[in-house]
């Protein structure tokens, strides 16, 4: 009887099932393989799949081979910005932010001006 050996190739790797059997993990570890507890299978990077398909038809397993369904993210909903104008509230005195003419970090008045332009200017 010809033990069936399962290999489910996505687009960067490969998971290889097969019921236990000492041989198949002996060339497993040959290929440097490793045990991914969560599928219950071999993980391998898809360079190592010719090798692997080939070693495995040699030593005359039946292989068959399944396109891996890889999980996609979830994509969260798009939330719309919402702008914010402290000027409606009547309490709001300056906001800070950089000045539109000495373009430095100051607190500004409603028209944007830091407080030693907008006497520069008055003057």
């Amino acid at each position: 009887m010809v033990q069936t050996v399962t290999i489910r190739k996505g687009e960067k790797i490969i998971y290889i099932h097969f019921s236990y059997n000492t041989d198949l993990i002996d060339i497993m570890r040959e290929y440097k393989g490793w045990w991914f507890r969560k599928e219950k299978a071999w993980q391998f990077p898809l360079f190592k799949y010719d090798d692997l398909y080939n070693k495995l038809k040699e030593e005359k397993y039946n292989v068959r081979i399944l396109k891996l369904e890889e999980k996609k993210l979830k994509e969260k909903p798009k939330l719309e910005q919402t702008s914010i104008d402290p000027w409606k509230n009547k309490t709001v005195v300056s906001v800070p932010g950089h000045c539109k003419e000495c373009k430095q970090w100051h607190f500004l008045s409603k028209d944007g001006l830091c407080l030693q332009c907008r006497i520069k200017l008055e003057k």
